[in-house]
């Protein structure tokens, strides 16, 4: 699906990793984890998962994974991913946790995050909204960070139907 967002999204406020959700800190771990093992040569997807099983659940690691593999399958350049070790986190790093929680109250501003990192933004904007949501079952749910520093409250979508 084509991105209708329109314009490019600016990523303008950096906040430390330790300013971040326990929930944010989790992802946070998988992202460097999986590139610091890419680097290495090794098959991330196991140690991975054991990480993201180990935190939250077996159902977050395996959502997380198949996140990562449809990221890695149309990535349009490398991904700048931080070690561990570093201070701050990369611009790469916050498109994808902000697009992970702001993805359950606006998927055109999640695929909008990912755009300039993947090529088709739908099926990854799709794993990063079933992540938030595997997570906020755990009580780790990513926030929407949208401009005005505000997340819309939760609850049934507007215009949702019950049955």
């Amino acid at each position: 699906m084509a991105d209708d967002a329109g314009g490019r999204i600016e990523v303008d406020r950096v906040l430390a990793p330790s300013d971040l959700t326990s929930g944010e800190q989790v992802v946070l771990a998988g992202l460097r984890l999986w590139a610091g093992l890419r680097l290495s040569g090794e098959a991330p997807q196991a140690c991975v998962r054991q990480l993201m099983a180990e935190q939250v659940s077996d159902r977050a690691g395996a959502i997380f994974v198949a996140l990562m593999e449809a990221l890695e399958r149309q990535t349009r350049r490398p991904l700048q991913i931080a070690c561990s070790g570093c201070a701050g986190y990369g611009e790469d790093e916050q498109r994808l946790i902000v697009a992970c929680g702001v993805s359950r109250v606006d998927m055109g501003i999640a695929r909008a995050l990912l755009a300039p990192l993947v090529i088709q933004p739908e099926p990854v904007a799709i794993f990063a909204r079933a992540l938030n949501m595997v997570l906020a079952h755990e009580g780790l749910g990513l926030p929407a960070r949208l401009e005005g520093g505000t997340s819309p409250p939760c609850g049934r979508p507007k215009g949702a139907v019950l049955h």
